[in-house]
């Protein structure tokens, strides 16, 4: 019951954080001029952004009542993994880093949970649990040298999915979830696994559940790359102190193919505001129209609007239901890795 009462607390501390100073953090951002256009819209409208720092305190206030409450490690990494990422992110949202800059940035959010294993075994498992296969060797360094190399590529995989009206947030809400139910699977079957680690995704599920609210169509607020890059950093940090790798990589398959469409098509990292074409544009009908422009970079809404039209609405809606899918798939994975 006890624990029950914290895992509870775990969600509703940075849930109720977030729904609750949104509104005057919005009227702030407004006071500021921090405003952006929403270029989907007929005319464009002016939306609050980003309210990325707002999302860093929830995901604080979460993280530090876990380690207060299961005196786990596992939360001040994520906690710091997260403050790296929003710290590229900020400094991008005002001053505009280049396309190569960012990524190599954002290496260094995996230096929190590499140097914590270094001082502390158990922060996470040198091996990889494959469903119906098992696990394989423990190789710490092959294994970190992985790690590492994942932050830039999930972090930045979140903020290319970050393009239309609840779309991030919504994006992240599923794939948390299916984290979620890889992590309590595995210590429902795992006599040796810590409560802590299921207590320390809950926050990510709250801080993007309250976010949906506000960002969902028509949207309120932007996270900004800010906020974007933190949540994969924090969906990256769990994932490998979790040691459900392989079912948090399903999860968010649309994102890794949205970026390796966009990355390819593009020939490299290239910042989406210094694009000089867009993969989609905005007909007199109001709906979006995939761009016949050969110089046009291939994503995955531009694959989705091939079809024909669809308003924003439309368009989230199909990303978010491939998102579901994904997740599903993540389930079944979960399943078949961990209940024996």
């Amino acid at each position: 019951m006890v624990d029950a009462g914290l895992l509870l607390a775990a969600f509703m501390l940075p849930f109720l954080a977030i729904l609750l100073a949104m509104p005057r953090f919005m009227k702030y951002l407004r006071m500021s001029g921090r405003v952006v256009d929403d270029v989907h819209k007929t005319p464009p409208t002016k939306v609050p952004c980003p309210v990325g720092p707002l999302l860093f305190i929830g995901a604080l206030v979460g993280e530090v009542f876990v380690y207060l409450a299961f005196g786990s490690l596992i939360p001040l990494v994520v906690v710091g993994g997260a403050g790296i990422a929003f710290a590229v992110g900020i400094v991008d949202d005002l001053f505009v880093l280049g396309g190569k800059t960012k990524p190599l940035l954002l290496v260094f959010a995996a230096a929190p949970l590499v140097v914590a294993a270094l001082l502390q075994s158990g922060v996470y498992d040198a091996s990889i649990a494959f469903p119906l296969l098992g696990s394989t060797g423990a190789h710490f360094t092959i294994y970190t040298l992985l790690v590492v190399a994942a932050f830039p590529i999930v972090a930045n995989a979140f903020n290319m999915m970050d393009s239309f009206n609840g779309q991030i947030s919504g994006f992240t809400v599923l794939t948390s979830l299916a984290l979620l139910f890889a992590v309590v699977l595995r210590a429902t079957f795992d006599s040796g696994y810590s409560l802590a680690r299921v207590a320390s995704v809950l926050p990510l599920v709250a801080i993007s559940g309250a976010f949906y609210i506000f960002n969902r169509f028509p949207s309120q607020a932007f996270d900004g790359d800010s906020g974007a890059l933190m949540l994969g950093a924090i969906f990256a940090t769990l994932a490998v102190t979790s040691g459900v790798e392989i079912a948090a990589i399903i999860a968010i398959v649309p994102a890794i193919l949205n970026s390796f469409y966009t990355l390819s098509s593009a020939r490299g990292f290239v910042e989406r505001r210094r694009m000089t074409t867009r993969p989609t544009r905005l007909g007199e009908d109001g709906k979006l129209y995939a761009s016949m422009e050969k110089s046009a970079p291939t994503t995955l809404i531009r694959l989705i609007l091939l079809s024909g039209p669809l308003d924003e609405q439309g368009v989230v809606r199909e990303v978010l239901l491939l998102t579901a899918v994904s997740c599903l798939l993540s389930c079944a994975t979960s399943v078949l890795t961990w209940v024996h």
